[in-house]
């Protein structure tokens, strides 16, 4: 699960959330499950990986913001909402993302799940 150096294609197809998976969380994180699995997200390399998708978030000024990564894809920026939901559930944290996002993207997720399950 490396890091490719050139962007991967992300199809502009509208997909639904039809794949989930539960993580064991380290205790129950209640309204804070977005932002401890978004926090522990961005340290993975994956996070990071460039793609290429022809859609754009935009900020409160206007600005626009590149979708150029797998966390943007899935998480969102202001203005684009992301493909993932997240939702607490007593001490696990349920994951909503897209079953046919590109094989990038499972990857992420396995390695999100291992790392916050790791670190307990």
């Amino acid at each position: 699960m490396h890091m490719k150096k050139t962007a991967i294609k992300f199809s502009n197809t509208v997909m639904p959330l039809d794949m989930l998976v539960d993580i064991q969380a380290p205790k129950p994180l209640g309204v804070t499950a977005k932002v401890f699995t978004h926090e522990q997200a961005r340290k993975l390399p994956l996070y990071n990986q460039p793609i290429k998708y022809d859609v754009v978030g935009q900020d409160q000024k206007g600005k626009k913001i590149r979708i150029n990564s797998v966390g943007r894809w899935l998480f969102g920026v202001p203005g684009y909402e992301g493909h993932i939901r997240i939702v607490p559930a007593d001490n696990k944290v349920l994951l909503y993302y897209p079953k046919k996002s590109p094989k990038v993207v499972h990857e992420f997720i396995t390695s999100l799940k291992e790392s916050i399950e790791s670190n307990q």
